[in-house]
């Protein structure tokens, strides 16, 4: 399989993953039904916080690990080029999930602000949760598989 092949179908299973999990964890934290409170601590702007962190960590993780064993395996070719991510998966999973919750979460908080709005209707809000979850996963994945995929140089020893 091509890098090109390869990328796009881990992204495509990391979105799909990623949707379910939304959909699960949003119904666990805000219930089934009614209005959602959008500001304090525990409430639908605060939520983006741990959803952005564990997406973009978990989008790059599991991906990142499928991809090092099939290079390893000679399944895959490295690309050529050099990322400014880590090379280390997790340091480069950390930066991933740090950068997309502090990024996310202030767009959706400045969204919020502008709108003026203090309250969402239940369906708007997982809607909206949804489609957060699996944009970010579709925009993550393929930055941490890319990272995975450039040769490195032989002075950076393991890549793990």
């Amino acid at each position: 399989m091509n890098a090109s092949a390869h990328i796009r179908r881990e992204t495509a299973v990391s979105g799909v993953i990623n949707l379910i999990l939304s959909l699960l964890f949003f119904l666990l934290t805000f219930g089934t039904s009614g209005p959602v409170e959008v500001w304090g601590p525990g409430q639908w702007v605060f939520d983006f916080v741990p959803q952005s962190f564990m997406i973009a960590l978990m989008s790059t993780i599991v991906p990142g690990a499928i991809t090092l064993k099939k290079l390893k395996r000679g399944d895959l070719a490295p690309l050529a080029g050099s990322s400014r991510l880590p090379r280390n998966l997790f340091a480069r999973a950390f930066v991933l999930a740090a950068m997309s919750a502090l990024a996310g979460t202030a767009m959706i908080a400045m969204l919020m602000l502008f709108v003026s709005i203090s309250v969402l209707p239940f369906w708007f809000a997982l809607a909206a949760k949804l489609l957060y979850g699996l944009g970010l996963a579709l925009i993550i994945t393929p930055l941490g598989l890319k990272a995975a995929l450039e040769a490195p140089h032989p002075s950076e020893g393991r890549i793990l």
